[in-house]
């Protein structure tokens, strides 16, 4: 082996034992003692998942960014794309993210390592609120993660049994929010199952269901991440089964805890139908 690869086998191993710090040092190293571009270039990709694993994102996009320019031709500009869409999702740059995601699947959407590619695109065309799409790439990754990450297909669950729900096929959303709630193996996942069912049921004006469903959703996870929405479905509930004074207690709650809150509006609207 020249001084190049033994140098580059130092750095790997770091980067290996996710020693991101070292790895970082040790690819900087590397860079500074090749004047070659195609080596510069293998160097910064690499460099880029260092700094990536330090959560040094713009860094990390900045050394993708290199390896490009250094060599057009690189080979593996999938991985080079893919470290630049993640970039840019945790820098919360969600055009750019979709549009490196993108480059990335159109040169290989095949391998494993493309799968997560695909996942959080299919996040993207959530929060975009393009539901067909996402329901597309859902199909086409569901069976992959349940053979093989069984953490990830209970996350795909989540977000299929939403994308039934808000194109109003709430048969098949509360069918995957029970699936993944018999699938659930501790009290974060169960929570998140029994959250899209509580949905599910306000929709279908089953309010004390959903009521309940709320409360069970705190019972399995106490730091639930929505705790704005379950208040709102339970103040909801309230309202509609004609009880104004617990409804009265959630809504100062909520407008106290949330003065600029999501649901603000429609909690006004309530509550100016009781004074009428």
């Amino acid at each position: 082996m020249n001084e190049f690869d033994n140098l580059m086998a130092e750095a790997r191993g770091h980067l290996e034992q996710k020693q991101f710090k070292q790895a970082v040092d040790a690819y900087l190293q590397v860079r500074n003692e090749t004047g070659d571009s195609r080596q510069q270039a293998i160097v910064q990709a690499e460099l880029s998942w260092a700094y990536y694993g330090l959560q040094d994102y713009r860094q990390a996009f900045e050394a993708a960014r290199q390896t490009l320019e250094l060599n057009r031709q690189y080979e593996a500009k999938e991985d080079v794309y893919r470290v630049m869409g993640l970039c840019s999702l945790a820098l919360n740059n969600q055009a750019d993210a979709e549009k490196y995601l993108q480059k990335s699947l159109d040169l290989d959407r095949s391998s494993e390592k493309q799968q997560v590619v695909l996942y959080e695109v299919m996040k993207i065309y959530f929060k975009k609120q393009t539901y067909a799409r996402a329901l597309k790439i859902i199909n086409e990754i569901e069976t992959y993660f349940y053979q093989n990450q069984k953490d990830y297909w209970l996350s795909i669950l989540f977000y299929k049994g939403f994308v039934y729900y808000y194109q109003n096929d709430l048969q098949n959303s509360e069918h995957v929010f029970e699936e993944l709630l018999e699938n659930s193996a501790d009290g974060k996942s169960r929570a998140t199952a029994l959250f899209g069912l509580a949905f599910v049921n306000y929709a279908r004006k089953e309010y004390l269901k959903t009521i309940n469903l709320c409360e069970a959703v705190l019972k399995s996870d106490p730091a639930f991440f929505d705790p704005e929405t379950l208040g709102f479905l339970s103040a909801g509930s309230f309202f509609h089964l004609g009880r104004k004074d617990v409804f009265d207690k959630y809504h100062d709650q909520l407008v106290k805890n949330y003065p600029n809150g999501r649901y603000l509006r429609e909690l006004e609207q309530m509550k100016a139908q009781i004074k009428n």
